[in-house]
């Protein structure tokens, strides 16, 4: 793990990030995998001394994080930057408020390339949007198969460190009951955010 005593590491996303955090406490977490991820951190690694920011918005699409790139990701001056982002792009197209494939993958090779711009070969994560497959949110699986293969090759275009989520989160719930691991297909209940910081965990720590 790429990381020095006292390093920042934030959080960026939607709501699956969010997770109802405290806007009024800039230091929550919220109770979802970034606090989960950070508690374990700072369990494995107490000498680093690590600090955490989450900065994720529900209903946040890449248009909306770029938007706000200034301000909730370049200003903090992160030490490393976890990313999770897609799934609102594919989603709201139901509400004639989404982005396109091309549109999305622009949005987010700006943001990755605005923050090597700011920070240079600093640590980055990209965690992958998923889809359950007990999903009854209103997205088609092809749209998120499509995402996914663009987050994938943008993770290996910046080199960021990428994080598996869609295939463990669909083995994971074959043994489960419909609905444990996530709301609708795309909100995690907090079983599945353990899930989603234990991969986070893996891969960060093997880095």
């Amino acid at each position: 793990m790429n990381l020095k005593k006292g390093d920042l590491i934030l959080f960026l996303g939607d709501s699956i990030t969010d997770c109802g955090r405290s806007r009024e406490n800039t230091d929550d977490l919220g109770p979802g995998y970034p606090l989960m991820a950070a508690s374990a951190l700072k369990v494995l690694r107490p000498d680093l001394a690590l600090r955490f920011l989450n900065r994720g918005i529900s209903g946040d699409k890449t248009s909306d994080v770029l938007a706000r790139l200034e301000e909730d990701c370049i200003a903090l001056n992160p030490d490393m930057i976890s990313v999770l982002l897609g799934i609102n792009d594919v989603w709201h197209r139901a509400k004639n408020q989404g982005n396109t494939d091309a549109e999305m993958e622009e949005n987010y090779r700006k943001i990755l390339t605005r923050i090597r711009e700011a920070f240079g070969n600093i640590p980055l994560v990209i965690l992958e949007p998923f889809l359950t497959a007990d999903a009854t949110a209103d997205i088609k699986r092809e749209e998120v198969d499509s995402i996914l293969a663009i987050v994938r090759r943008l993770a290996a275009e910046f080199d960021a460190a990428f994080v598996e989520l869609d295939a463990p989160l669909r083995k994971a719930g074959e043994a489960l009951p419909p609905h444990a691991l996530t709301k609708e297909g795309v909100h995690p209940t907090q079983q599945g955010h353990s899930v989603i910081a234990k991969h986070w965990l893996d891969t960060v720590l093997g880095m």
